[in-house]
This record gives C-alpha cells, structure tokens and sequence, in this order.
C-alpha cells in the first residue's frame, strides 16, 4: 500500500482519545453522550493499532461491560430479539474477548436465551432468503450466539450452526449474496457481508466468488468508494474490502489496483482531529455536490436496480431530516463529515484488511478480534497454526 498508514495511525489514536469521558467510558463523538456502544468501538479501535495498553484496568473496564449489559437487557422478550440489544450484545461479547474476560464470565444468562429453537424458522422470519434489509444482522448475531454457546459454554449446537450454513449455501444467489438477481446493489451486497463474515470465521468458501468480485468491484466510483452515494459510508467501504479480499488475500491484480485506490481515498479524508466520518460529500449541500450525486446515479443507468437505487439516495439526503445522522448508539445526532468512533474503526479497519492483503507479513502490524463478526481477521488462524 502505498500511503504511509504511521501518521494516520497516531492521529487515529488521538481522536480515540478525544471520546474518552472516564476511565471507562468513551463518547461515540467528544461533543456526544457515553454510551456502552462507543465503549466497544473504543475497545476495538485501540486493539486494533496495538494501542490497548491505553485502557488503565482491562479487568474493571470488562466488568463494568458486563454489568452494563445485564442492566440494559431487555424485559419483553421481543425486544431481547431487536437489533439494538442484539446488536450491543454482540458488541459487548467482542470487546470481552479482547479484554480476555470470557473466561471469567462469558455472559451465560444472556447468550443462553438468544439461541434460536428452530433456525430455519427464525431465517425465513427474519426475511434473510429473500435479502431483506436487515436481513444479515439479525442471521450474523444469531451465528455469532450459536458459535459462542458452543465455544465458551459447551452447548450442543453443532446441528443448528451447521443448518444455518447449509441454508445460507443453498440459497445464494448469482451474485454469493441473497435476494434478487436482476442486478446487483449497494443494499444486497451491504446486507448479506454479514453472512460471510460468518462462514468466513468457520473456513467455508465461497462457491461464487468470482461472481462476488465482480458484482461488488462494479460498485466502486472513482474514489473507490462503494456506498450508494458519494464519498462513500464506514459501512459499505469495509464491507466492499472484506468481500474482495477473500480469506484475507488479495485475488487479483485489478482488485489490487482498484483497493489502492481505495485506501489512497481514505487516508486522504481522515478529519484534522484524526477520525473519519461516514462521508464529506453529503453534506454541506453545494451545486457541486448535486453535480456529483447526479453523476453518481447517472454512472449506473447499466444496471437499472443500481440506478434507481442511486437516484433514490440521491433525491431522499437533500431533505433537511438527513442534515445529521441518527442512529441507536447514541441520543446525539453526527453529521455526515464529523469524525465518530464507528466510522472510524470501520476506515481504519478497511486501511487494515488492504494493507494486509497487499502485505501479508503486515498482519503482525494490526491487531484483529478472535472471536467471530466483524473484526476477525483469517491470519489469526493461521497464527494459531503456526504456534
């Protein structure tokens, strides 16, 4: 790769730091509320630099997860189901395993009660064959629990983790995605990355990938940026590098020039204080941001379910409601170009897949999450290998 990622390292660190409230919590932006959400990406931003001696008690900080997570679960069991809580708990359960807190109490009452009775059943309802958004979060947290009953709490959840792949195998698409295959999108491919972060985890490959890097290289504007509007989104970048970098590896020559370019884009939108942001082309509205989502969409008329998709973005941000970005992690609504937590690991996590998959010998460098989900990086197994 060809930027020098030290500067953008440090400067990464410094705005980590700025989201530091206490000793044990962190804001998703300095101008936000604590949140155990910006905790966990905290947590994973300092791993992932090798930067985690920077947390002064591990063992406390993990505790205070755990509490936190036992206080906010849910009492109507459908909302123990929803994504948010579904979501932080998976959360929670990624940043322990840096922690290496598991082992002392791997979460047994709440992981227990998300096992699925009948998986099939939850993946049909869930509307994961047919690609709804959605979709892949809800069939990622539902792996991630079944691999960890089966690996931290001796469950015997072989079968169901093994028809979980089984239907994700038999119900790909063209593309090595779910939903239609009239023309490849943002949303079927942002969607269905989730899945593969789990059969990727578990060593299965996928029957379609040369379909894959395609249908996902075609998603790239000129930035090499694969969100549905410009500038790209922390999102849809990282999940883009995680499908054309197989197993970690970079397949092929053009997918080696088209990633370059990638993280040239990226490191050059890292904010003065150090983190990144979902995109600086949103806003503020100019005519020359209007030119360029006209230019977005126009460059998708090939692929009509793109186009539309494009056009669609493109029409619905310029409404005022969009000015800023809401999400569950936090009361506080981001704008589209201020640096937060998320966007911020995502980028520097997208710097890191790149970077390793141009240079294996870098994997040293970086410091992946061994546990599955977002995070997890394939070199880890192979390092166990070795040892």
């Amino acid at each position: 790769m060809k930027p020098d990622l030290n500067p953008v390292r440090h400067k990464f660190q410094e705005f980590v730091n700025s989201c530091l409230s206490s000793s044990l919590d962190f804001r998703l932006t300095p101008r936000a509320e604590t949140s155990l959400y910006a905790t966990c990406f905290a947590i994973y931003s300092l791993q992932l630099i090798q930067a985690l001696h920077k947390i002064e008690d591990p063992k406390k900080m993990a505790r205070h997860l755990q509490n936190g997570l036992r206080a906010i679960r849910p009492s109507d069991s459908k909302d123990r189901h929803a994504k948010p809580y579904r979501q932080l708990l998976t959360f929670g359960l990624s940043a322990l395993t840096i922690l290496d807190e598991l082992k002392n109490d791997p979460l047994e009452d709440l992981v227990g009660e998300q096992i699925d009775d009948n998986v099939k059943e939850s993946l049909l309802r869930a509307g994961v064959i047919n690609g709804r958004a959605g979709s892949g979060n809800q069939a990622m947290f539902s792996a991630i629990f079944m691999i960890h009953a089966r690996d931290h709490l001796g469950m015997p959840v072989h079968a169901k983790l093994d028809e979980w792949v089984d239907i994700h195998v038999k119900h790909m698409n063209r593309f090595g995605f779910w939903g239609s295959t009239s023309g490849m999108t943002h949303l079927q491919f942002q969607n269905g990355y989730h899945q593969h972060e789990v059969l990727e985890y578990l060593g299965m490959e996928n029957p379609h990938l040369e379909q894959t890097l395609s249908a996902v290289s075609g998603l790239a504007d000129a930035e090499g940026h694969f969100a549905p509007y410009p500038g790209g989104g922390g999102c849809y970048d990282y999940d883009a590098v995680f499908m054309l970098t197989p197993e970690g590896r970079m397949p092929n020559e053009a997918t080696f020039q088209l990633l370059a370019r990638t993280a040239s884009s990226i490191v050059a939108e890292q904010n003065q204080d150090g983190g990144f942001a979902e995109s600086i082309r949103v806003r503020p509205r100019s005519l020359a941001g209007l030119r360029m989502f006209a230019s977005h969409a126009l460059d998708a008329l090939g692929n009509r379910a793109l186009f539309s998709e494009r056009l669609r973005y493109g029409l619905t941000l310029q409404r005022p409601k969009h000015n800023h970005i809401h999400t569950h992690w936090s009361r506080y609504s981001r704008g589209w170009n201020e640096s937060d937590l998320w966007d911020s690991w995502f980028r520097m996590l997208a710097l890191a897949r790149i970077d390793v998959a141009m240079h294996p010998e870098h994997a040293g460098h970086w410091g992946f999450i061994d546990y599955p989900g977002i995070g997890y990086h394939p070199s880890l197994r192979a390092a166990k290998v070795e040892r």
